[in-house]
């Protein structure tokens, strides 16, 4: 009795790894049956933090994240950073997507530094290596008494300066009478 028990167990458990074998693997649904992508991981409140030397050099917070194969998307992200001066920077923006080390924040995009530095615009790209932040539409950038409206920009976050196409500038000119 006890070498049928045997027998039988072992020929099911032979049967059992022949399926397991020629069985197609599982994999996860990526495409909805309407056409939509289905992320394959879903974080809320999520943040994630860059440590350099000790120190966090920036974190990046998103009230839901919707991870796929090839690239992250963010909704209502809040961005802070320090430049080499130690001052403290925020970028918010409703929506992005993250690919390939580059963050592109798509709309109501706003950036302002604890001196008063302040950039909008649209489509604005974030390359986390370089840290850069670039857009080829519209912007307005305030500094102090000076507005800047222009076509395109490419801003070195950690130096603070600001290259820009086509642009049109208003000074005020703050002083004694």
């Amino acid at each position: 009795m006890a070498v049928r028990i045997l027998l039988y167990t072992t020929f099911l458990f032979g049967a059992l790894m022949l399926f397991l074998i020629f069985k197609e693997p599982y994999t996860i649904r990526t495409i909805a049956q309407d056409g939509t992508l289905i992320p394959e991981i879903e974080l809320f409140n999520a943040q994630n933090y860059q440590i350099k030397e000790g120190s966090i050099e920036s974190v990046v917070q998103s009230q839901r994240v919707a991870r796929y194969k090839d690239f992250d998307k963010l909704y209502t992200i809040h961005a802070g950073h320090k430049t080499k001066e130690g001052l403290r920077g925020l970028l918010r923006s409703d929506e992005g997507i993250l690919k390939e080390s580059v963050m592109h924040f798509k709309t109501n995009s706003h950036y302002i530094r604890d001196d008063g530095v302040s950039l909008e615009g649209e489509d604005i790209f974030y390359n986390l290596k370089s840290e850069t932040l670039s857009s080829q539409k519209p912007f307005v950038f305030i500094q102090k008494q000076s507005k800047t409206l222009g076509d395109s920009f490419v801003y070195q976050m950690k130096e603070g300066t600001i290259s820009a196409t086509n642009i049109h500038s208003f000074i005020q000119n703050v002083g004694k009478k």
